[in-house]
């Protein structure tokens, strides 16, 4: 349906400059004021075009018109050097409006999007919030029961491995709520000055355990020269350890996980490089969307945690292709002090 009306509206532009230029073409030379009149009549087509399509409908507009128009305008023009003067500004201003719409449709576009996004992800922080502070006590009770009937049951006890079994799926349901949590409630960032490269060492040996269960090899390669930032150390270390165990958990046994650090657009540069399988087409644009995960007992909020982290230190964070085998997830911060949230 949505394609339909796309269609609609294209056809209906297309109509309206083949109906412009028709009148040029059918009326007589001499019939100047007319002329200057539906030269105007250009501009309709453009602002729709722009309204309708943003950036691309307003540069084809501007193309289509300027090639069916200049036919007619060079075989009219009178050789005056002042008229040809005319006609050619006249062509440069309207591809420069052209340009300009465009670009303030895309803006606002993206502003509506990014309004909509917001608004979307406080809904659903507020419902995983109610969701996961109700799940949270009944699962410590959980866990704590089971942990108090483990200690009466002697070891050789064959419902022991029964417990352990709920005891370590109390546990990870724990850290799901958890992860609801922090996803759900505002994010308050406490920046002070911190040393980028000794963040990132210390959270890579925070990850060695678990990359050495996996089978995986951790490497940094570290720019000496960045200087410190004002960032909140603990926040960022949670977005870093969030992606290195993504990256741990997305490369086979034997591969390495490599962790740089640049500087790069007026900010510093974090990159976290695997060597998994990669992120399908299909997939991309869900990544950091909350509850999307390709693991099995992920909640799929890892990577929306990354991103609320970083934005609100105004930073980036996206991710490539890594070559033939896996994918980089870059994050960058600039060196301004964070924003509040």
């Amino acid at each position: 349906m949505s394609e339909h009306k796309e269609w609609k509206k294209a056809v209906f532009i297309a109509v309206m400059i083949g109906g412009i230029v028709g009148l040029f073409y059918l009326s007589f030379p001499y019939m100047q004021y007319r002329h200057a009149i539906y030269r105007m009549l250009f501009y309709l087509p453009l602002v729709l075009g722009s309204f309708w399509f943003g950036l691309k409908g307003a540069i084809y507009v501007c193309t289509v018109v300027l090639i069916l128009y200049l036919p007619y305008a060079i075989g009219q023009s009178q050789g005056s050097a002042l008229e040809m003067l005319h006609q050619i500004l006249e062509g440069i201003l309207y591809v420069l409006i052209a340009v300009i719409l465009g670009l303030l449709v895309e803006k606002e576009r993206k502003r509506h999007r990014d309004l909509l996004r917001a608004e979307k992800l406080a809904a659903v922080g507020r419902a995983v919030s109610e969701v996961a502070h109700d799940m949270k006590t009944p699962l410590m009770a959980i866990g704590g029961f089971a942990k108090q009937v483990s200690k009466k049951l002697a070891q050789d006890d064959p419902n022991q491995e029964k417990l352990a079994i709920v005891i370590q799926e109390t546990a990870r349901l724990e850290s799901m709520v958890k992860e609801m949590l922090d996803f759900g409630r505002p994010l308050e960032i406490q920046p002070t000055n911190t040393c980028l490269n000794e963040l990132v060492l210390n959270t890579i040996e925070v990850a060695k355990p678990m990359a050495r269960e996996a089978g995986v090899v951790l490497k940094a390669e570290l720019d000496p020269s960045l200087p410190n930032l004002l960032m909140d150390g603990s926040r960022v270390e949670e977005a870093l350890l969030n992606l290195i165990a993504n990256a741990v958990q997305a490369s086979p046994a034997g591969e390495c996980v490599l962790v740089t650090t640049t500087q790069d657009r007026g900010g510093v540069v974090v990159k976290v490089a695997d060597r998994g399988d990669g992120i399908g087409e299909e997939q991309r644009e869900n990544v950091f969307h909350p509850f999307f995960s390709t693991k099995k007992g992920g909640t799929g909020l890892g990577l929306g945690i990354v991103k609320k982290i970083v934005e609100a230190h105004g930073g980036e964070v996206f991710f490539s292709p890594n070559g033939k085998k896996g994918v980089t997830f870059t994050v960058w911060y600039p060196f301004r002090e964070a924003r509040m949230y």
